[in-house]
């Protein structure tokens, strides 16, 4: 059930046409803070998250939290320094496959160079209709992304 609940989000996380994921990056961590709306999934968010490229460009950072999947998804980024800095149009929430919504978001992800060796710190912030807030604050421990993707 978890992972066709997974890949239902890949999916509606694509960009629609013909996108082909490019990376499946794993990254084990702290998740710090996880905040959807007025709720705080902080205590459940589980210590690892993936970041999955399309081949246009857009780009989505899960996190995992007591059984839903989170999505901080965006098409435009730029590299500031060390740092890439993504700008966020939505935001995916799951629970089961005919559970999954897209809420349009105005924010951006800062994302820390994890390949140097040292904890990389990524966030996420984004505003929602109305008052909603969605965060996530995420630190690795400092050893590199797994592709999922690559060959052997």
């Amino acid at each position: 059930m978890k992972s066709r609940l997974f890949y239902a989000m890949l999916l509606v996380a694509a960009p629609a046409g013909a996108a082909e994921p490019v990376n499946m990056l794993m990254m084990d961590g702290t998740c710090e803070t996880l905040t959807l709306g007025a709720e705080d999934f902080s205590a459940q968010c589980q210590d690892q998250v993936m970041q999955m490229v399309y081949d246009t460009g857009r780009a989505g950072l899960y996190a995992f939290a007591d059984g839903l999947i989170v999505t901080f998804s965006g098409a435009a980024d730029e590299i500031v320094g060390e740092e890439i800095h993504q700008v966020l149009d939505q935001v995916l929430l799951g629970r089961g496959e005919a559970d999954i919504r897209t809420e349009k978001v105005r924010g951006n992800c800062v994302f820390e160079n994890p390949y140097q060796g040292v904890a990389a710190r990524f966030t996420c912030s984004a505003a929602g209709k109305g008052e909603a807030r969605y965060e996530l604050v995420f630190v690795t421990d400092g050893k590199a992304p797994v592709d999922r993707l690559a060959g052997d």
